[in-house]
């Protein structure tokens, strides 16, 4: 009975052995597994920019560097605006050296201590960038194989944003926004950007769908390049578009829809009832006005009747998207006021700022530095 027993007992025994074997050789691979594999979010991943490039996006973006016009702007856009290492300062990318347009760029009003972070010169500055270590950089760069050379020169993944999209194109325009809030981790506050748009839009549709009777209209001292005066000029300007007002010059020539310049022969022949100012430029046109202001004032409508207005600066290192939105509601408000009693200026100025660059923006602050901002052109 117990040689038995003791028989049973070693049986047993051994398959209970066999049975921890094979759990232990079934779990080794599994926790072997949790030791060599990272986990997904420690991967690169490849998001497609604006210039239809494939970028390694990295899993982590700690530090950020922006080249070229509209990119630092648009990162204003976004809490990772605090992850910016470093800022350009030459040629009109000054953002640290104050000088005469220094803040005609809104977003540096709005994030001015932008200015006391490391200069890195420009995007040829190799070197600097790459002493810098930002994990990821934004350039505006329109030709693809140079932005490639540049990526690979760094050994740092170079993201391309466009820098040409305006508000008439909205799609394209709130598709960058949500791009870049996927790059930087922001999906909801991109969101938030194409929600606070898209009302501002409809908004903007609902006080166009009631104009019966289009004013003619002419916008002039455009900066783009560098300052000009009174004659650049574009025919694609928001403000028109987006009020139902007819622009009296057509798109540019060379069909890119940027401003240009045009003659007084062809300002004069256009005859806008209306004209509107850049404040970039406000003393270049109104020197450019009194050289010929004889000649204007007798066959330009909008010099006979003082119908000059000044807006909000449109281009300076790129769009000032938030600022032309402003513009859109002034132009309403001058050409077709009873249609835009509803709206406040200086309220609706907030409010937009607000939106897009989540820091409260006083008026008065902004027109003190964008001067003269708002009103009737002090010319005559």
């Amino acid at each position: 009975m117990h040689t038995c027993n003791m028989d049973g007992y070693g049986f047993f025994h051994k398959i209970a052995m066999v049975i921890c074997v094979l759990f232990f050789c079934s779990i080794v691979p599994l926790v072997a597994a949790g030791v060599v594999e990272q986990p997904s979010d420690q991967e690169p991943r490849m998001v497609t920019d604006m210039r239809g490039r494939s970028v390694a996006i990295p899993p982590h973006i700690d530090g950020i560097i922006a080249l070229e016009a509209n990119s630092l702007r648009l990162l204003t856009y976004f809490q990772s605006i605090g992850k910016v290492i470093a800022v350009e300062d030459s040629g009109h990318a000054r953002e640290k050296t104050p000088y005469q347009f220094f803040n005609l760029a809104t977003y540096r009003i709005a994030y001015p201590g932008l200015r006391n972070l490391p200069d890195i010169g420009s995007s040829s500055n190799h070197e600097g960038i790459i002493a810098a270590a930002p994990d990821i950089i934004f350039s505006s760069t329109v030709d693809v194989g140079q932005l490639d050379q540049l990526q690979q020169t760094l050994g740092i993944p170079v993201f391309a944003i466009n820098a040409d999209v305006e508000l008439n194109n909205p799609q394209l325009f709130l598709e960058q926004l949500r791009l870049v809030g996927n790059v930087l981790g922001e999906d909801e506050r991109a969101e938030e950007l194409v929600a606070g748009i898209e009302a501002i839009l409809a908004d903007l549709s609902a006080h166009k769908a009631k104009v019966t009777q289009p004013e003619r209209a002419y916008a002039g001292g455009v900066m783009f390049y560098g300052p000009a005066d009174l004659l650049r000029t574009t025919g694609d300007y928001d403000p028109f578009d987006f009020t139902g007002t007819q622009n009296v010059m057509p798109s540019n020539p060379t069909g890119n829809r940027q401003p240009y310049m045009t003659s007084i022969e062809d300002l004069i022949g256009a005859n806008p009832d209306h004209i509107f100012v850049d404040s970039a430029n406000h003393a270049l046109s109104q020197a450019g006005y009194m050289a010929s202001k004889a000649t204007l004032d007798e066959h330009v409508a909008a010099f006979k009747h003082r119908n000059v207005y000044t807006t909000l600066v449109y281009k300076y290192y790129g769009t000032n998207w938030e600022s032309q939105i402003i513009n859109i509601y002034y132009v309403g408000k001058v050409l077709y006021p009873q249609l835009y009693a509803d709206v406040s200026i200086e309220e609706k100025a907030e409010e937009i700022w607000q939106l897009f660059f989540r820091v409260p923006l006083e008026y008065q602050t902004v027109v003190a530095l964008q001067s003269p901002a708002f009103g009737r052109a002090l010319w005559f």
